[in-house]
């Protein structure tokens, strides 16, 4: 029987700029799916969590619209690069909130790629597991992310974040201070968020392609003259957000805690004005806990629901009950918090 441990992620800044291939910042969390199976000539899971058993046979890879297309995506994505292997039988379960900007899927998809990587001796990398698990979403499950998550999850190195150029897929670790994180999921299930994103990534990518770029990195705020006011929002956003990826990273390695505090708050409230996808809860949060001693607070993930996360010097626990007692007041949703470190990458669990 072979354990895997997949982590969540928490973006610590860079939010839509992966898919204009910009920075982002990234770390793992230790929050978890695992899975635990076997070999098999099929595929038989379980999710504990989502109470659902599917089965299915790799000749009959077919979309179903459910949690099930992550792994199916991963069997189709090695089988069409001709990995030689076989089913899983098995189960998955965890502490990782579904659907809550904390990449779900993602963690899900590599905990079944490094499953099938160590019991098929496949001899993927980190990175190879990445874009392979990047592709099977793309192409299998349909969603146009972009590989910051999957990354995230292969590369996560305990005590650090990992800034990315995402054009080129250059990264760096960059030391994360012992800070309380505390990750607030509104309960605020993010139907608009697909939808939306999608309008976005066609915008900003239509705008890029005019200006003859490839990548975001390369618009200057002087560029955004000539566009239409959509245009110019969207990608002055997406310009400033590179620039604070940078200066994010730079305020750490200089161990500077409250410009990095102030740089992500800062981009909060781009994110919530010109960009357009935070929502009232997301901002309550983030304006309670900057009320509460947060040295910086934003959201996380896609927006239009899910999470947002703040940072702390000292243990927020008290901070979160107080929080969450208000919010529950004012917003009908089940929401929790919880508060999370860096974590290594996906592995496999060694007792």
């Amino acid at each position: 029987m072979l354990k895997i441990a997949s982590p969540g992620r928490v973006n610590l800044i860079g939010e839509h700029t992966d898919y204009s291939l910009g920075y982002v910042m990234p770390m793992a969390i230790n929050l978890y799916t695992f899975l635990e199976g076997e070999k098999a000539s099929l595929v038989e899971i379980y999710s504990e969590n989502l109470k659902s058993k599917k089965s299915f046979y790799l000749q009959n890879l077919k979309r179903e619209n459910d949690w099930s297309d992550y792994i199916k995506g991963i069997f189709w994505i090695l089988l069409k690069h001709n990995h030689n292997l076989q089913g899983l039988r098995g189960k998955i379960y965890g502490n990782l909130p579904i659907g809550s900007g904390l990449s779900s899927s993602a963690s899900l998809e590599l905990a079944v790629l490094e499953f099938l990587n160590l019991k098929y001796k496949l001899k993927l990398s980190k990175m190879e597991e990445a874009i392979l698990a990047k592709e099977a979403e793309n192409e299998f499950v349909g969603v146009p992310c972009g590989v910051m998550d999957q990354m995230a999850v292969t590369l996560g190195k305990r005590g650090y974040a990992i800034f990315i150029d995402t054009e080129n897929l250059y990264y760096e670790y960059v030391p994360f201070p012992k800070l309380y994180i505390l990750i607030f999921d509104t309960g605020v299930r993010r139907e608009l968020a697909n939808s939306e994103y999608a309008k976005r990534r066609k915008i900003v990518e239509k705008t890029l392609n005019e200006l003859g770029m490839k990548s975001s990195k390369y618009a200057e705020l002087k560029n955004l003259n000539k566009l239409q006011e959509l245009q110019r929002r969207f990608l002055g956003y997406i310009i400033r957000e590179n620039q604070r990826v940078v200066e994010a990273r730079d305020a750490l390695k200089n161990e500077n805690l409250q410009e990095f505090g102030n740089i992500i708050t800062e981009a909060h409230w781009d994110l919530a004005k010109n960009y357009g996808v935070s929502s009232p809860e997301l901002d309550f949060f983030v304006k309670n806990a900057l009320k509460y001693g947060a040295l910086g607070a934003r959201l996380t993930g896609a927006g239009f629901g899910g999470s947002a996360f703040a940072i702390f010097t000292e243990e927020p626990s008290k901070i979160g009950d107080e929080i969450l007692k208000v919010y529950k007041r004012i917003f009908p949703h089940n929401a929790r918090y919880f508060v999370v470190s860096s974590s290594d990458g996906v592995r496999e669990c060694v007792h």
